[in-house]
């Protein structure tokens, strides 16, 4: 394959690429996709449309705007998409880190988008390569869509805060874990407890919602999703719903209640082989 070049597109050839893209990711009938018109806007007015290029063919993109929240100056990160052969080239996070070099230049202090809290190679990546934090659980963001990607769900979603200016986030980028974490967890740190299914689907446990009250508070606390989400959502519905709910209401409790979301790990219990995301006690209330 050709190699990839990053910069930003700045025609309007190059927005109607963009817009083909998006089709072809989300599906024609996704009622969500960004004209060329409107994507030339924000890069006239401070957003921000960087392509990744293989020769002239546009293979992916990253699309945002410009924004304040109070005093700060902010960057809403809309779309993120790369073509399907194109993908696990490390495109999208290329694409990440001239978003982050570019809007820091321009003294952006935090970078803000949306992800679905149940996909975990999109956790992974989120966390671990970029270093962000996650403060909000966002329950049917964006309503319920027609692109085959959502498979009939609600769109919750976490808000997800870049703080690209921080050390975290430097030395996620760097490839530099910010701190040490445990590989094998007490159930007395567990949000759920998990099982598994006879087809080796990974079951819901009831959130438990109570752990605040125990002493001394606990640091951290551990919530477990799947690791193939999707396939439960293509062959479970009803499965992929249970998980959806299960992860509202212990996700909202506890971002209420004094923690932030961190980090997002691989880790043991009982043996058997999870994928956790760990709520950290916020220090700054």
């Amino acid at each position: 394959m050709l190699p990839i070049a990053i910069r930003e597109i700045a025609n309007l050839q190059g927005f109607r690429e963009c817009l083909k893209l998006q089709q072809a990711t989300w599906g024609r009938s996704f009622t969500d996709l960004v004209p060329p018109a409107m994507l030339m806007i924000a890069q006239k007015t401070g957003g921000l449309v960087l392509g990744a290029f293989a020769g002239d063919k546009l293979v992916g993109f990253v699309f945002g705007f410009a924004g304040w929240k109070g005093d700060l100056k902010i960057h809403w990160s809309d779309m993120l998409a790369v073509k399907k052969a194109y993908r696990n080239r490390r495109i999208g996070l290329r694409l990440k880190l001239r978003q982050r070099q570019v809007l820091g230049k321009r003294g952006v202090q935090e970078i803000h988008w949306t992800f679905d809290p149940l996909e975990s190679k999109n956790a992974y990546f989120n966390f671990q390569k970029l270093g962000i934090v996650v403060e909000e659980y966002l329950p049917n963001l964006y309503g319920k869509t027609h692109s085959p990607l959502h498979r009939g769900l609600e769109t919750d979603r976490f808000l997800a805060v870049w703080r690209i200016q921080e050390p975290v986030a430097k030395s996620a980028v760097a490839g530099r874990p910010a701190v040490s974490l445990e590989r094998s967890l007490e159930r007395s740190q567990l949000v759920n407890e998990c099982t598994l299914s006879r087809e080796n689907l990974l079951l819901p446990g009831e959130p438990r919602l109570r752990l605040l009250g125990k002493k001394p508070s606990l640091e951290r606390l551990y919530f477990e999703i799947p690791e193939n989400f999707s396939v439960i959502s293509r062959t479970n519905p009803a499965l992929a719903r249970r998980w959806q709910l299960c992860t509202r209401l212990a996700c909202q409790h506890y971002l209420r209640s004094g923690y932030l979301v961190r980090h997002f790990i691989s880790a043991l219990v009982d043996g058997r082989q999870g994928a956790f995301y760990v709520f950290c006690r916020n220090r700054s209330r």
